[in-house]
């Protein structure tokens, strides 16, 4: 990515800074240290095919940064979110007292007196709508006893119903029995 060839500095190798025109005269005296021109830029020799590289890190060391940090910030929040349920307000209250006023405030002892006859009212009455609630699965239970008892009675009754009709034929007829007779009176 990176050039491991480092750029000299200006004055590091001074022996290696030529000016164009210097170089005839170098030929002639080969002991001459050359001075760059003001303005121009030196150049390794091998600069041509190496990579300049910039002072920004490619774009996938930049993204992994971000990531990374957007991570370690997350993190921190959800720490934090976990701290606060986990302690409440206390931990607040403890490190930061003019933070308090974040904290939910905590029921005072007037308070407490206010609520403690209603606290005792609905637990009276959720008992009372458990006790309904029971009653009326007896009823319930009852009504159903009370359901089957009559179909019962109501089979028993055609049972006899049955048998009567059945027994008649058996008994004798009403055209064979003589009438009876008038009482006499004892004067006659």
């Amino acid at each position: 990515m990176y050039s491991t060839e480092r750029i000299p500095l200006y004055d590091e190798y001074p022996e290696r800074d030529v000016d164009a025109s210097d170089l005839d005269a170098g030929r002639t005296s080969p002991n001459k240290v050359h001075r760059l021109r003001p303005g121009a830029s030196f150049r390794s020799p091998g600069f041509k095919n190496t990579q300049v590289a910039s002072g920004r890190p490619s774009i996938t060391r930049r993204i992994i940064r971000v990531v990374g940090r957007f991570s370690v910030a997350a993190l921190i929040g959800v720490g934090a979110t976990l701290a606060w349920q986990s302690y409440g307000g206390e931990m607040v209250r403890a490190w930061a007292p003019s933070l308090g006023w974040l904290v939910p405030a905590s029921p005072t002892a007037e308070l407490q007196a206010q609520l403690k006859p209603v606290a005792i009212d609905l637990a009276i009455m959720k008992r009372s709508i458990e006790q309904l609630a029971s009653n009326q699965g007896q009823v319930a239970l009852k009504q159903d006893q009370l359901t089957q008892a009559f179909a019962a009675l109501q089979a028993a009754e055609q049972d006899i119903k049955q048998n009567i009709l059945a027994l008649a034929p058996l008994a004798p007829k009403a055209g064979h029995v003589p009438p009876p007779k008038p009482p006499q009176s004892p004067a006659q």
